[in-house]
């Protein structure tokens, strides 16, 4: 493929051009199919996936923080087979077979370390939502970079009640976050 065509085809993804999203999706959802239903799973789970993976490259297109070594279509299966993967081994499934065909200029490592990274965060806005508004404020000033003596003075704290407040905010959210399932998997997949 060459790069003007793969130039098009990003730009099209990017646009949301159907014509071109229809041709990008019938051209590879058969390789993702074939995998995802090789490895214990249906047509179902194969679009869905598919689906997922394009969420993530157009994310990534649209923040300008997609690098690619390998055409799209390669680089969209390859996150298809991390994400079903990682599904796989969260509904603790075997994967029967991995395919022969070998991919050339895939980071895989890469790849997987960002729906890692994608998942964690996911992970923390949940159990971030749940808190109470008190609790979301002070964080939010907190991971904007805000001094404590800043958040007291907007809080209308004293600089040690919103220290105490925060450490409390903060382990209250980490015991959420810790009690969930997903997490120990995410920590035992980051080993």
């Amino acid at each position: 493929m060459n790069d003007n065509t793969q130039d098009t085809i990003i730009n099209g993804i990017v646009e949301g051009d159907d014509i071109i999203i229809k041709a990008f999706y019938k051209k590879h959802l058969p390789q993702v199919t074939n995998y995802v239903v090789t490895n214990s799973g249906s047509i179902t789970d194969a679009e869905d996936i598919f689906q997922d993976a394009m969420v993530f490259v157009y994310q990534k297109l649209k923040s300008d923080t997609l690098q690619l070594n390998c055409s799209l279509g390669t680089y969209i299966y390859s996150v298809s087979k991390n994400m079903w993967r990682n599904s796989l081994r969260k509904n603790r499934k075997m994967v029967i077979s991995d395919d022969v065909l070998i991919i050339s200029g895939v980071d895989e490592g890469h790849i997987v370390e960002e729906i890692h990274e994608k998942e964690r965060n996911t992970l923390y806005q949940k159990y971030f939502m749940k808190l109470g508004e008190g609790c979301r404020g002070i964080l939010e000033l907190f991971f904007l970079g805000f001094s404590m003596k800043e958040i007291a003075t907007q809080k209308e704290y004293t600089e040690k009640y919103a220290r105490k407040k925060k450490f409390e905010c903060k382990k209250k959210l980490m015991a959420m976050v810790e009690d969930d399932p997903i997490y120990e998997e995410l920590k035992a997949s980051s080993k």
